[in-house]
């Protein structure tokens, strides 16, 4: 017996049928793991920020830990001497909730272009600090053997380098996740 497509006098197969249905839901599905890959990583991003941010309210109670003293706390964290104080630490507070804030929105697509300007200017700045790092872990204003220098080679620019990374991939997935109204327009017929 012959089907209905062979009466016809089609040559598709069942195969060819389910080879165009995998290519057909084979663009959503890779649209859906790239949006769920861009909220991911706009998400640990802001974790670290919103952390960040955690850190720096405790301090501002007057906490010092993990350090002593406010003064071990300023050289291990900075390399300087800084007051640690609510009046220096409440604006970087805010600072860091905003930042962790509009990446988090920008990486589902919300907030437009405010949120992908604070998404950029996370990435660049989270670069810019990895690219310090770097100039410190080759010894160049920093002593080998501080404290600062450790944990900059540890953990501050290493942080820096993959967060920065992936800042930078959340802001460029938004840029490419839409085009600008001039290929918009002209897609369009306009």
């Amino acid at each position: 017996m012959h089907n209905a497509a062979e009466a016809a006098g089609s040559t598709r197969t069942a195969a060819d049928t389910t080879a165009v249905t995998d290519v057909a839901t084979a663009a959503p599905a890779t649209a859906a793991s790239a949006t769920a890959a861009r909220r991911r990583k706009g998400t640990a991003v802001a974790a670290l920020l919103a952390g960040d941010a955690l850190v720096h309210a405790f301090w501002a109670t007057g906490a010092t830990w993990p350090a002593d003293s406010t003064e071990a706390l300023s050289q291990g964290l900075l390399n300087a001497d800084v007051p640690f104080t609510p009046r220096v630490l409440l604006p970087l507070w805010a600072l860091l909730t905003t930042a962790a804030v509009g990446i988090y929105a920008h990486s589902r697509g919300r907030g437009g272009r405010l949120t992908a300007l604070v998404t950029v200017a996370v990435a660049t700045g989270l670069t810019v600090r990895a690219g310090a790092g770097v100039i410190w872990a080759l010894g160049v204003g920093a002593d080998p053997g501080s404290t600062f220098y450790r944990l900059n080679l540890a953990v501050y620019t290493p942080v820096c380098v993959v967060f920065g990374y992936t800042a930078a991939r959340v802001a460029l997935d938004g840029i490419v996740r839409r085009p600008s109204r001039l290929l918009r327009t002209r897609t369009a017929g306009r």
